[in-house]
């Protein structure tokens, strides 16, 4: 099989997470979120049949440990050469990990026919122990709510409960300060683990503004009021995460950053899962725009250092091709 000219090229969106749902789990349910699929930061890998595993480019060691893990599995007879030709910024809010897993298994599948969905890629690799949200903005794009987890089937995939295309004139501008990100791996692990489980009342009014207010807001392409719950439900978490983050946000960079958006006119602010990403909703490049050039700016200026960029939401998924 090797010597024949056959190639899978995978491209997947990366996932704004706005925030988890209800992490209680008194109701037999555990965690639920809510988030965005965008088409940037992107990753870029390349497969094609081999008699034996040869991997190159970013996160070798991790590419490979994935394409192991399904070959053996599935017991696909042959293996794969693959190129991780460009990447997601790991730890950055973006969700880097599960999309570099599903692209390793959807090109193998593809590769060798295998016909694995990313739900089934997603629990053979491990990924969505808490959040849905990057399988289904691989699977589907678009924005995306999840069930969370049932407690006593933890393993399984959160269910997808809400799915709908976000206006393609909405955009988002992201800002990365360089900062440290310690609130990954087992840091993440114990923070979930050892955190008193927020009041009932929180979640309930996460939940309220989920329902009544974001849903409809994108349903009408109101983008203000989604806008306004976006920030209410970033707000709302904030509070209860400050004893693990130390603040409202990850960073003091983020929360001054946050602030400075919506100070310039943006619709509505938050930072992607613990950051150091955070991001502001516009309406249109005009505005996306201007608020981009201030906070370069701003981001660049009194001893801090980073990078801004506008993404635009990914409605299509992750586009996988073979060629022969």
């Amino acid at each position: 099989m090797e010597g024949e000219a056959v190639e899978v090229t995978v491209s997947t969106p990366s996932r704004l997470h706005f925030g988890m749902i209800d992490i209680r789990g008194d109701m037999g349910r555990i965690h639920g979120s809510v988030g965005v699929a965008i088409d940037r930061p992107r990753i870029l890998l390349k497969a094609s049949p081999s008699s034996q595993l040869q991997v190159k480019g970013f996160r070798s060691e991790r590419v490979r440990a994935y394409a192991e893990t399904i070959l053996r599995t599935y017991d696909v007879d042959g293996a794969a050469k693959i190129e991780l030709v460009s990447d997601i910024n790991e730890h950055s809010g973006f969700g880097s990990g599960t999309q570099l897993a599903l692209a390793v298994g959807a090109a193998i599948s593809r590769l060798y026919s295998l016909w694995l969905t990313p739900e089934e890629i997603a629990v053979t690799l491990g990924r969505s122990k808490r959040s849905g949200v990057g399988v289904y903005a691989f699977k589907q794009g678009g924005f995306i709510i999840d069930g969370g987890h049932r407690l006593d089937r933890k393993e399984e995939l959160p269910p997808l409960i809400f799915n709908t295309q976000v206006p393609e004139d909405w955009r988002f501008v992201i800002g990365l300060p360089e900062i440290a990100q310690n609130h990954y791996g087992e840091l993440e692990h114990t923070a979930f683990k050892n955190i008193e489980p927020p009041p009932s009342q929180l979640i309930g009014e996460i939940s309220r503004v989920i329902l009544v207010q974001m849903m409809p807001a994108i349903l009408e392409r109101d983008v203000k009021a989604f806008g306004e719950a976006m920030t209410a439900i970033d707000f709302k978490f904030g509070e209860f995460w400050l004893k693990v983050q130390g603040g409202r946000f990850s960073s003091p960079v983020i929360e001054d950053g946050v602030n400075f958006l919506l100070e310039a006119g943006a619709l509505g602010v938050g930072q992607s899962s613990w950051g150091p990403a955070f991001y502001g909703l516009a309406e249109g490049e005009e505005q996306a725009n201007s608020l981009s050039e201030s906070l370069k700016g701003y981001l660049n200026s009194g001893g801090r250092e980073g990078e801004v960029f506008i993404a635009r939401p990914d409605n299509k998924g992750a586009v996988i091709d073979l060629t022969r």
